[in-house]
């Protein structure tokens, strides 16, 4: 139902037929994903066992048969008195059928305790499906990211190369008209080669980019491969304006790891309950009706009621140790709540820090580009009139492909990090992604 309900909700959408989206990426990967379907599936199995542990609530009801056959006559009916008038009888075949009903009339609370440790197991299990709903949506945006900054890079190599081919040809026609020299035509070819073989590492980059992106979104690899992509950037709705404070405390309340660790904590307390009440008696009520008799004989019908108690008094410590164990696995869960809220909160320092700091370099690179872009201009025309030197245009030329490249890499680093803050405060879901993530031209 699950994935039917996003697939509805991205054919209702507005659509771009042009170029892949993050939304249909992450819709994608939310209705095809095997990491998401396994979740589901333990949810389930978790429902089951709630079910399982309430239906000891209620009295169980059975029928039994049995066909015998003995080596010495046996009686056929109970001998509830002895009437030497109307002797037993006896048979080596016979038959019994009963239909029975059996109720714990009190336990102390184990059930109860049993039902809670289920509910708050299967509410662990809720959790780990919200934890591998945002790990998924995290892998696939950064999936999608990469696949991005690698085509960006790679775009930046080809201007490189583009840029170096025209200075090798420059450097060999002025070589032929006697006005350079040859080892400038050893220096640009140099540049060329090296700048080539850079960006046979930039496309094997984006090939494994697109391959991450097509296995996420569980499509074939010619889907993607090449496939235009919208480009990403963050909506007014992602400002990182919250104080530390605040995010702490909403990483507190809602992060899944956190709620993750809380539910296996309920689990564990409750299981104490169930282990103390195995030490004291269980009170049971049970009825039935038992037809007998031999293979060509006449049935015998009898009813039967009765209470019992059960206490064993001595299990060599068994019931002890498994107290000991629960109360033991409790503190462990307990104390494992308090570990994940550390690491929460530390998640989030480092997910603000590096978003703050992509934000910096972004800005930084933004101006290095430009500053390099006018360095290789005027190193070009100084070279051209005489005043330059070859030297001086190819280390412009490098530092304009490093500024360009690295403009790429920090304006997806600032998505990313702002998509790993949404996950921390538990927050990242396809809404968060639509508010907060817009494609741009």
């Amino acid at each position: 139902m699950i994935p039917i309900l996003l697939l509805s909700a991205a054919l209702l959408a507005p659509q771009d037929s042009t170029r892949l989206t993050v939304a249909a990426a992450v819709d994608r990967a939310l209705a095809s994903h095997p990491t998401l379907a396994a979740a589901r599936a333990n949810v389930d199995a978790a429902s089951a066992d709630v079910r399982q542990m309430r239906a000891a609530w209620l009295p169980s009801v059975s029928l039994d048969g049995a066909v015998n056959k003995f080596e010495k006559p046996m009686i056929v009916w109970p001998l509830h008195g002895l009437d030497l008038r109307d002797p037993p009888s006896f048979d080596t075949e016979l038959s019994q059928a009963s239909l029975g009903a059996a109720y714990t009339l009190y336990d102390f609370g184990a059930r109860s305790s049993r039902v809670k440790t289920a509910e708050a197991q299967r509410d662990a299990a809720d959790a780990t499906l919200g934890a591998t709903e945002q790990q998924l949506l995290a892998r696939t945006l950064g999936a999608y990211l990469r696949v991005l900054t690698s085509r960006g890079v790679l775009a930046a190599e080809n201007q490189r190369v583009g840029a170096l081919t025209s200075e090798a040809k420059r450097a060999r026609d002025r070589l032929a008209a006697g006005k350079a020299a040859r080892l400038d035509t050893l220096r640009a070819a140099a540049e060329l080669t090296s700048a080539i073989a850079d960006r046979v590492l930039s496309t094997a980059n984006v090939d494994v980019a697109e391959h991450e992106l097509a296995r996420l979104m569980g499509v074939p690899f010619a889907t993607v491969r090449d496939a235009p992509l919208a480009s990403v950037g963050l909506s007014r709705a992602a400002a990182n304006d919250a104080e530390r404070k605040d995010m702490i405390a909403r990483a507190g309340n809602a992060n899944v790891d956190v709620q993750l660790a809380e539910r296996r904590a309920d689990a564990a307390a409750a299981s104490v309950g169930a282990a103390k009440a195995g030490r004291l008696p269980q009170l049971q009520a049970s009825s039935a009706i038992i037809d007998r008799s031999n293979i060509t004989g006449r049935w015998l019908s009898e009813w039967q009621v009765g209470v019992g108690l059960s206490w064993p008094i001595f299990t060599g410590g068994a019931r002890q140790s498994a107290v000991d164990r629960a109360v033991a696995t409790s503190r462990a869960a307990q104390e494992q709540v308090r570990i994940t809220r550390l690491s929460a909160e530390q998640q989030v320092d480092d997910a603000r820090a590096a978003f703050d700091a992509s934000r910096a370099r972004v800005f930084a690179l933004e101006a290095a580009a430009q500053q390099a872009d006018e360095v290789a201009r005027i190193t070009a025309l100084s070279r051209d009139v005489g005043d330059g030197t070859q030297t001086d245009y190819l280390i412009a030329e490098a530092a304009l492909f490093r500024a360009r490249s690295g403009l790429v890499q920090a304006r997806h680093a600032v998505i990313a990090a702002r998509v790993e803050l949404a996950r921390v405060l538990g927050e990242l879901n396809r809404s968060w992604i639509v508010t907060s993530l817009e494609s741009q031209p």
